[in-house]
């Protein structure tokens, strides 16, 4: 998380903000302070005490406006935080409370709401996101169209590179799915790349979409996303010889990634059986792309952490289908963070 936020002018001239007593400003500059790059935070009880606010505080941010609540009575949004802060991408870290972010939208001063009808929601948060957050847009119209559209079930994309996904309040972003393209250069490329260590690089950052030729497996998959997407240079036959070498290639790997179903099941709630093939394709498909079982039990372990505050995901379907989703984006994250830091 920043170490620095910024606070605007409008702001503390905002009447919204102005009618609050002292406490609850405080509060709101502090909640400010300690917010995630997607303007989420959780409730410390620390700072609480600290500032000796209680409930009626937070009930008066969220009567203003200055706040969004959440079910979960601990994680509170910054509906304008968008508009107040201005983060780089190259430093931009999303949010670990991916379920809350997927039940907002976006208006077109760029601020935060839940009601998906409000006149002037143009994209989900997600989406918005997803497409680099840009605050450029100079013509809402068709956007906002689209949106109804998505919301009638009506599919297409707007001429600004904003597209809308449906989305389905009872599983967490599910709007990344999208987010991984076919990968477009041939497996040899990948090996070849997997095996230049000389830039001191533990990962591969050559791929199109910005750090590995990683694609997310569909419900209809039953074989590794390197192999799917595959490329032949010299017909079937080299096709042929590439799913052989990429079978090769997952037999080598079963021992890490038996372990990493060993580490998984030593942390989690519930077992998942080696056999689960989706979940095994997904830890070949890092090995591969050069990661370390380290770097990889880093993102189980930023992926538990979420798991752990959401019930839902005790089962071992539900599990297993989040790391799935998001093992790859994790373990990403996680070892660019690591990077920048060295």
């Amino acid at each position: 998380m920043a170490e620095r936020r910024m606070i605007s002018k409008s702001l503390l001239m905002d009447n919204r903000f102005l009618r609050l007593n002292n406490d609850t400003k405080t509060l709101y500059i502090y909640l400010l302070s300690f917010a995630d790059d997607d303007g989420i935070v959780k409730r410390s009880m620390m700072i609480d005490s600290v500032l000796r606010v209680d409930d009626s505080n937070y009930s008066a941010l969220e009567e203003n406006g200055l706040i969004i609540p959440n079910q979960n009575d601990q994680i509170k949004v910054i509906t304008d935080w968008n508009s107040l802060q201005s983060i780089r991408k190259d430093i931009y870290r999303q949010t670990t409370y991916l379920e809350v972010r997927s039940q907002l939208f976006m208006r077109t001063d760029y601020s935060y709401t839940k009601d998906p009808n409000d006149k002037n929601v143009f994209s989900s948060a997600d989406d918005w996101i997803r497409n680099g957050r840009p605050k450029d847009i100079t013509d809402f119209k068709p956007l906002i169209q689209q949106h109804l559209n998505d919301r009638n079930g009506i599919r297409n994309d707007d001429r600004n590179g904003v597209r809308n996904l449906s989305i389905d309040k009872n599983s967490i972003d599910k709007s990344r799915l999208e987010q991984y393209s076919t990968v477009q250069h041939s497996s040899a490329q990948q090996r070849a790349e997997k095996g230049n260590k000389e830039n001191n690089y533990k990962y591969i950052n050559s791929s199109s979409n910005g750090g590995m030729g990683e694609t997310l497996l569909n419900d209809n998959s039953s074989t590794s996303s390197i192999e799917n997407n595959a490329t032949t240079e010299n017909g079937e036959n080299s096709g042929v010889d590439n799913r052989v070498n990429n079978q090769l290639d997952t037999n080598n790997n079963q021992d890490a990634i038996s372990s990493l179903f060993n580490y998984l099941n030593g942390i989690s709630p519930t077992d998942i059986p080696k056999d689960n093939k989706r979940l095994a394709d997904v830890f070949d498909m890092l090995i591969r792309n050069g990661y370390e079982i380290e770097d990889i039990q880093l993102g189980i372990d930023n992926i538990m952490n979420v798991a752990n505050q959401m019930p839902q995901y005790q089962n071992e379907q539900s599990l297993a289908k989040l790391l799935i989703q998001h093992l790859p984006e994790y373990t990403k994250q996680t070892l660019e963070q690591s990077s920048s830091n060295d």
